[in-house]
Formats: C-alpha cells, sequence, structure tokens
C-alpha cells in the first residue's frame, strides 16, 4: 500500500523551524508538534519569562533531544528592523543558513465597534496581527535568495521553503466586533495569495511556498483577553463556533501543510464551507474539485447566513436604541 502514499509537501525532519508568538496558543502548539516530528525549532515573542517556559516544553517534546536544537528570540516583529534581526539572529543560530521554514502565529484580537474604538487600537492591531507578520516574511524571503540552495550538498536541496501566515475565519465572513481586527486579517489573506503568486518568479533557483491558516475561536489565555472586550451581540454571531485548543488547531495546520494546501481551515466542515464560498481567484486545494464543488453550494448558504446574521445585528442595536443622537448638554 505504500506506493499510494501521498506526498509529504513540508517535511521538517532535520530541518530549522522559526515560529513567531511561539511562547503560547497556537505558536506553542505548532512548535511542540514540529518537535515531535524531529524538526530544529525557534521560538520567537516578546516576553521572556514565557518564552523560557515554552522551550522547556517544547524541548520536553521533541523526537531526539541528543540531536534536535531549540532557540528563543526576544523581538518586537511589528518594528521591521526588529524582524529582520531577528531573522539575522535566528541564520547566525542556524550555522550560518536561514531558517527553513517560518510559520508566523503572532497576533491577537482588540474587539469594540468600529465608533467606540480609540484610532491608536487600528494602528496596534495592523502591527500586532499583519506587519509583524509582514515583516518577517519579507526579511527571510530576502534571506533565502541571499542564501539559495546548493543542490550539490545537500539532498533537500530544491525543496521549497515555506511561509505559513495566520489569517482568521472573519477572513470570510464578518462579525460585528471586529472591524480593527478582521481588516489586518484580510490583509494577511491578500499578502499570502500575492506571494504565492510572486514567488514563482525565483522557482528555479530558489523555490518559495506561501500558505495562509484559518482558524476560528482558539481556546486559552489570548481568548480570554478578547472575551473580557467582545460586544454580546458578537457572542451571539459566534454561536456556531465551538473553538478548537492550541493542539487540535496545530494538529490540523501541519496535516494540511503536508497536503500541500496553500489556504487552510482548521475548523472542520463550517470552515471548509466559509473558505469555499469566498474562493474567487484564488489558488484551490489539490485538483480543485472539492473546492469547486462546496463553492456552488456555500455561495448560496452563505447568503442566507449574512442576511440571519444582519437581522441579529438590526435587532440588537434597535433593543440598544443604538446610534441615538446624545445631549451632551442634558
Amino acid at each position: 500500500m505504500g506506493v499510494f502514499k501521498s506526498k509529504n509537501h513540508f517535511p521538517v525532519e532535520g530541518r530549522t523551524i522559526l515560529v513567531t508568538g511561539g511562547s503560547q496558543g497556537m505558536g506553542k502548539g505548532i512548535a511542540q508538534l514540529l518537535a515531535g516530528k524531529g524538526a530544529n525549532v525557534l521560538i520567537v515573542a516578546r516576553n521572556v519569562q514565557k518564552l523560557e517556559s515554552a522551550l522547556e516544553d517544547i524541548r520536553k517534546s521533541a523526537r531526539d533531544p541528543s540531536t534536535q536544537r531549540f532557540y528563543f528570540i526576544s523581538a518586537d516583529l511589528s518594528n521591521p528592523r526588529s524582524a529582520a534581526s531577528a531573522i539575522d539572529q535566528a541564520t547566525t543560530w542556524n550555522n550560518g543558513s536561514p531558517p527553513d521554514s517560518v510559520i508566523c502565529c503572532a497576533g491577537a484580537a482588540h474587539l469594540g465597534f468600529f465608533v467606540d474604538l480609540d484610532p491608536a487600537v487600528f494602528e496596534e492591531q495592523m502591527g500586532t496581527n499583519y506587519f509583524s507578520a509582514a515583516y518577517t516574511a519579507h526579511a527571510v524571503a530576502r534571506a533565502w535568495l541571499a542564501h539559495p540552495p546548493t543542490p550539490k550538498k545537500s539532498p533537500m536541496a530544491l525543496e521549497p521553503r515555506h511561509i505559513v501566515f495566520t489569517s482568521s475565519l472573519v477572513a470570510f465572513l464578518p462579525f460585528t466586533g471586529y472591524t480593527a481586527y478582521t481588516t489586518a486579517k484580510c490583509a494577511l489573506r491578500a499578502l499570502s495569495e500575492t506571494l504565492s503568486q510572486e514567488f514563482l518568479l525565483y522557482e528555479d533557483h530558489s523555490p518559495m511556498r506561501s500558505h495562509c491558516v484559518f482558524p476560528g475561536t482558539i481556546f486559552g489565555a489570548g481568548l480570554d483577553t478578547e472575551n473580557a472586550l467582545k460586544p454580546e451581540i458578537t457572542k451571539q454571531l459566534e454561536e456556531g463556533d465551538d473553538g478548537k485548543t492550541p493542539e487540535q488547531v496545530a494538529a490540523a495546520t501541519i496535516k494540511n501543510l503536508e497536503s500541500g494546501d496553500e489556504l487552510i481551515t482548521v475548523s472542520g466542515l463550517l470552515g471548509k464551507a466559509m473558505k469555499s464560498g469566498s474562493l474567487g481567484g484564488s489558488k484551490r486545494s489539490g485538483y480543485g474539485i472539492i473546492d469547486w464543488m462546496m463553492s456552488w453550494a456555500t455561495t448560496v448558504i452563505l447568503a442566507f447566513v449574512r442576511r440571519e446574521m444582519d437581522g441579529k445585528v438590526r435587532a440588537w442595536g434597535k433593543r440598544k436604541n443604538m446610534g441615538k443622537i446624545k445631549d451632551d448638554n442634558m
């Protein structure tokens, strides 16, 4: 039966993988899973104490602790110089070679109604969720082109390097209360899909691939912080999303990367349906047959879902008397 085994498009054993946001949540879950598959793992985040604790857990997950290597870098990746420095540090630690793949998981959601948010929140959300990934990807792509694979020296030579972005299900379907967050996550999808095509320029000498993951609710400390700011109507709109643990999201992400998918959902049928209904000119998984079939049905279904969601928002606004002009002199 081994003849029919599909190719692993994301082999990691013996390779060096950098995970941003690797000190907790989805990023830490992915780092631990990669360690269990034999990868050398670097994690990047801001908080040194969390990084130290996470690295110990990642080491314990290693397939072969005697040969695998692990390291952390404290950096603010929303600063382009800091992101470039992190890639330089990773390259130095990796004996002069940039990481073989980078998985961008750093991010956080600040919720609230658009008109209620301080303008600084929009800048912060773009920095945390979009620019941290964009600057990291920019730095590592430049490093890859400066250090092309050498076929004569390595059996892994012309295997593509991978950049993986983390977007969100809200990039497929809008949810009231997520304006600042959704904007950044939609930008990540656009960046990933553009790079998917642009990287073809370098395919003959330095192949690179871009992927984007679209998780829904992920349980953990980040969700607790998010829920503290989440409007009640937003919670009502999210009732169909049961959520996943960081470990479940990590396992689904790596499985889909190994299958060669570029747009990756990890929320079961719900995620697949939301992706299929918004593909447009996006790249399909595999031969695209399942995506095409699902898109016909979900395009119709999501039209009704959107109508229902809009109705809930409209009714909630009327009950709360939203938008009523207040007289400051009264």
